[in-house]
């Protein structure tokens, strides 16, 4: 299944759209080729609702010009700020960006206007332009974030490691429901899970998965020793900014989720499983 906008992102989506005039509506979903998926107009929320769902649907299948029409309409959403620097964190605008971001998407924008200082305090606009919005995928070229978290829940299961996978599973969907406190909460005992079975099968006796790690490394077993090390730094880093509220947001805990997943995946290869 084609990895696409998440239904929080949809939601911001929604509560920014309904603002708008149905006239601006129609053409953000003109302009982003969504208008094939109207099929009701009675109000401005059911409109939008039922074009977005309908559309990601459509992604999920592997319609990509579905997903970049998704991407066009929220690029259009945004650029109905005019003055994005000031306003606030809570902003719509600032919600979909974060949530943009949950989804592997940074937006970003370009004000145009120049500002002169008058000297007391205060300043001028020179000029005041249209803001320029961009949406850009946080992941290097190549990095398929979905390919990898896939290819893990196989090595999982294949590997009967079941309270790992059934972590796992739980780590993914809360990131992918932007709860990333619980996302974090969730890849740790599946981190741990799996370095703790896999040094027993090397001979571990002990009872911690920080310990089962540096088992591992100092008896250069399974990994070798400097990229045991790497082992021990993601093992440091799943302990602080975990299941708290507020204590992550969307950029660590994708990181989170990349590094983790990687790391896991090749331990499993180098101990055969």
């Amino acid at each position: 299944m084609m990895q696409t906008l998440s239904s929080p992102t949809l939601a911001v989506l929604t509560k920014i759209a309904i603002e708008r005039t149905m006239k601006e509506i129609n053409t953000s979903l003109l302009a982003a080729n969504l208008d094939r998926f109207i099929t009701v107009t009675s109000s401005k929320e059911r409109l939008v609702q039922t074009v977005l769902m309908a559309a990601r649907r459509a992604a999920q299948k592997g319609d990509k010009d579905a997903h970049r029409g998704l991407l066009t309409f929220a690029k259009e959403q945004a650029s109905g700020f005019r003055s994005p620097d000031e306003l606030g964190p809570e902003s719509l605008l600032f919600q979909l960006k974060e949530a943009l971001l949950a989804d592997g998407y940074d937006l970003q924008w370009d004000d145009p206007t120049i500002r002169t200082d008058t000297g007391s305090d205060g300043w001028i606009e020179i000029d005041r332009g249209p803001v320029v919005f961009h949406i850009r995928p946080t992941e290097a070229p190549g990095a398929e974030m979905g390919g990898e978290i896939s290819a893990l829940e196989a090595q999982l299961d294949a590997a009967d490691f079941e309270v790992a996978l059934n972590h796992y599973k739980q780590a993914v969907d809360n990131l992918n429901h932007h709860n990333y406190e619980a996302s974090n909460g969730a890849l740790r005992p599946m981190f741990e899970d799996v370095t703790f079975r896999v040094a027993q099968k090397y001979g571990y006796t002990g009872a911690s998965g920080g310990n089962a790690i540096n088992f591992m490394v100092d008896q250069k077993k399974v990994v070798p020793e400097k990229w045991g090390r790497l082992m021990q730094g993601a093992w440091d880093i799943s302990h602080p900014e975990g299941p708290h509220p507020g204590r992550s947001n969307a950029d660590e805990a994708r990181f989170r989720m990349l590094i983790i997943t990687s790391i896991v995946r090749r331990l499993l290869q180098h101990a055969g499983l």
